[in-house]
């Protein structure tokens, strides 16, 4: 005779399958193959999720995984945005601002907006953490940093022009003077429509991938107060 499950246990376990199914997401992974891109991509993947990579020389993309693809591409250009971003539930972008040319990184935020209307898909995702800053500052290395900073309010601005667009923007938090010095936050900021909250540095990648996973499953709304990473 067949065992059947009792009628509550029975909806438990079809609600279980059904968030497990609907939380494994196809990623589309626009960046370089610096740190970012790597502890993104390795977290999303150690999560079950799939991940397209897109860079400009595929060859220089260390990890190899089942669920990963490397392909080339450069989020630079709108039409390669566009072109493998199809197929995927969401994209995310791990841009790294740099002094010597900062408006890169407000122009690779429109072309990745730009490139995304029409393609089907609302999700996106950008982690714009420098890389490599010291520890601390002089005066000068922070007024020097300013120009990094502005460009980081400018592609949040970007993202908040945005109505149509589920975005999630990680950014680095301006520095506090203490003491003649200039320490480097140890905490993140990541924005979206929903407010904004702090994610320490070691735990960002963890932070945008929760996010796809929680924005996915609509679980956003009134959760800014209990986030922990």
């Amino acid at each position: 005779m067949e065992e059947r499950l009792p009628c509550e246990q029975f909806n438990k376990t079809v609600i279980f399958l059904f968030v497990n199914a609907m939380s494994t997401q196809k990623i589309a992974l626009f960046g370089t193959s610096g740190e970012a891109m790597q502890r993104v991509a390795t977290e999303a993947l150690r999560r079950g999720h799939t991940v397209t990579a897109i860079i400009t020389d595929e060859k220089e993309f260390p990890l190899k995984h089942p669920n990963l693809k490397v392909v080339k591409g450069d989020m630079r250009k709108k039409e390669d945005v566009r072109k493998y971003a199809q197929g995927h539930d969401v994209v995310i972008s791990t841009h790294t601002p740099r002094q010597t040319n900062p408006q890169e990184h407000v122009t690779i935020t429109r072309t990745l907006i730009e490139g995304l209307k029409g393609t089907g898909i609302h999700s996106l995702l950008s982690v714009a953490q420098p890389q490599g800053q010291p520890a601390e500052r002089t005066e000068k290395e922070f007024k020097e940093f300013k120009s990094v900073l502005n460009a980081q309010e400018e592609a949040l601005q970007l993202f908040e022009n945005q109505s149509e667009l589920k975005w999630g923007y990680l950014y680095a938090a301006e520095p506090k003077e203490k003491a003649g010095k200039y320490p480097t936050p140890n905490e993140l900021l990541f924005a979206s429509p929903e407010g904004e909250w702090k994610v320490p540095v070691k735990d960002y990648a963890s932070a945008v991938i929760e996010e796809v996973e929680n924005a996915e499953m609509e679980l956003h709304e009134g959760e800014e107060e209990g986030r922990e990473y």
